[in-house]
């Protein structure tokens, strides 16, 4: 029979997990208490949460995908993110300091491999790419007003 804090812990983690289209699994092994407490308020900051759980427990939650990233460690460390791309780079400095080890995750349902969170945490943040985006849509509007504003110049010195 389970004990009441594995219940408690299960059905936590079932809902966030249930809860959250992105998940990033690690081992957090490695860390000290502040680099834990630094990380948790990166992941805060960009709308993500770091929770940590036994593996017997994970592995009755996480989707199929995820469960071959489970290794047969006692906990693992789950990071739920509404924002895929804003917790891997969260996290991307701690694996470059090899104080956690990134297993893997997954993002709409599908598996992403730790190699991939590599390539996302190197991507602009989502603002950023929102104002490339919005630059290249005013470039050419914004050559037609030049244009139009020389010829008035030009009409008007003539």
């Amino acid at each position: 029979m389970p004990n009441f804090i594995n219940e408690l812990m299960y059905s936590e983690m079932k809902t966030l997990i249930d809860a959250c289209p992105s998940i990033i699994v690690l081992d957090p092994a490695k860390l000290n208490s502040s680099d834990t407490l630094k990380l948790r308020s990166d992941l805060r900051g960009v709308g993500a949460k770091l929770k940590v759980a036994k593996v017997s427990i994970l592995e009755r939650v996480v989707p199929e995908a995820a469960k071959a990233m489970l290794n047969s460690k006692s906990t693992i460390g789950i990071v739920l993110a509404k924002d895929m791309l804003g917790a891997a780079k969260a996290l991307a400095d701690l694996a470059k300091e090899n104080k956690i080890s990134l297993k893997g995750g997954l993002m709409d349902g599908k598996a992403v491999s730790p190699a991939d969170l590599k390539v996302l945490a190197a991507l602009p943040s989502l603002q950023v790419l929102r104002g490339m985006f919005v630059n290249i849509l005013a470039a050419p509007l914004t050559g037609l007003v030049r244009t139009i504003a020389e010829i008035e110049k030009k009409k008007q010195g003539a």
